[in-house]
């Protein structure tokens, strides 16, 4: 669902393989097997955290989000891969082509899907000990290639290289035009739960309900919704999302928990490498793996994210945790400030945008459960959500 504007987001089907010469110019990605971590770990398996490691390499899966100027590819394995990434400029007939070489694995599936808009094709096939995986291009793109973990998938992120297509806000106080607000959760992934029942992705969905209008309607920004019903959306596919709507700002609303019932706050989250104890626990929570997974993406993301982009994300955060305090004090004295933290989220990587994850209270703590129970609560979060946008806007620093 969206306010104020149209947004096309292309689905993707079938249809072919082929030898492409070898790349014009290639671009060494770093080796991921294994990925040394802090304090000497390696990162563990999908499923198995102490099981060896698959012996034959395997691409296991394909997901495709395609739009008019954008597209996410995921490419999923059954376990880390080292992989070369090149690129063909146009040339003889042909578009320009996106490769990604996957050293030692192998495929089975389909040879060509269909994606539509600036990647036209997907084509796989087997070369040179190596998996290819090429990228049919309407047009010169930009791209960006990095992995996640647990499960294990590449990611390559293309957006058009035309001059103005991406209008995404990396200043504060540039034109902000449109906003993606991403509920947490939803279908068969309830997130959180408190003492009482309440689920996370409920209330998520409601505050974004109640901020998606206030948004168009008092600051004219256009507000899509990655969902506007209790469905489960990929974790992969949000940002691709956000990513097609050419969104100047993302941001995934969630509520807090903590094994303690005596944990309380709200807290605002940017995609970053990261010590702090509390924040790597947060995001293994909300990306359903390991603490070292969550930092293992964290520390790849901080090579290849934008700095501007980083800058903008930390800066809105502040906004957001000071009007969200701001609007609860209103009616709810004493709401503790949590503060603005760092950690691998997953739903953040990839965002072309300032994007962060806010953490609107926990419902791990029977009062603030209460009040997230509440009407009147929910709507002072989504006034913070709407006004830190406003301020955002306005170009308000901090």
């Amino acid at each position: 669902m969206w306010w104020g504007a149209v947004v096309l987001i292309v689905g993707c089907q079938h249809s072919v393989p082929s030898g492409e010469p070898p790349f014009e110019s290639t671009v060494a990605a770093p080796v991921l097997e294994p990925v040394p971590l802090f304090d000497g770990e390696l990162p563990s398996e999908p499923g198995d955290n102490d099981g060896p490691l698959p012996s034959q390499l395997r691409i296991t899966e394909l997901a495709r989000y395609g739009s008019q100027d954008t597209a996410r590819i995921v490419v999923f394995l059954n376990r880390p891969a080292s992989y070369e990434v090149g690129k063909l400029a146009a040339s003889g007939g042909k578009g320009p082509r996106l490769f990604l070489d996957i050293a030692q694995a192998t495929y089975a599936g389909a040879s060509q899907y269909d994606v539509g808009g600036v990647v036209e094709r997907i084509r796989l096939g087997h070369q040179a000990g190596a998996v290819r995986v090429v990228l049919d291009l309407r047009e010169r793109v930009s791209e960006r290639v990095f992995f996640l973990p647990e499960p294990f998938r590449l990611i390559i992120d293309v957006a058009s290289a035309r001059e103005g297509v991406r209008p995404a806000s990396a200043k504060l106080g540039k034109e902000i035009t449109r906003v993606v607000l991403d509920a947490g959760h939803g279908g068969h992934d309830p997130g959180a739960i408190g003492a009482s029942g309440l689920m996370e992705k409920d209330v998520a969905l409601d505050v974004a309900l109640r901020a998606a209008p206030l948004i168009a309607r008092e600051l004219g920004v256009s507000a899509l919704l990655t969902r506007e019903t209790d469905e489960f959306v990929p974790l992969d596919e949000r940002v691709a999302r956000a990513n097609a709507f050419n969104a100047d700002l993302f941001v995934s609303l969630h509520c807090n928990a903590s094994h303690s019932p005596e944990g309380h706050g709200v807290m605002t989250f940017v995609l970053d490498s990261s010590r702090d104890q509390v924040a790597l626990q947060v995001a293994a929570r909300e990306n359903d793996a390991s603490v070292a997974a969550s930092t293992q993406l964290a520390k790849a993301m901080s090579q290849v994210m934008d700095t501007t982009t980083s800058r903008a994300s930390i800066g809105f955060a502040r906004l957001l945790q000071r009007a969200s305090l701001a609007s609860l004090s209103q009616d709810y004295p004493g709401v503790w400030d949590g503060g603005v933290r760092q950690a691998g989220f997953y739903v953040l990587a990839g965002a072309h945008m300032p994007a962060v994850l806010f953490e609107m209270s926990f419902i791990s703590n029977p009062t603030e459960e209460l009040r997230l129970e509440s009407p009147g609560y929910r709507q002072r979060l989504a006034d913070g959500v709407v006004n830190a946008i406003r301020a955002y806007k306005l170009g308000v620093s901090r």
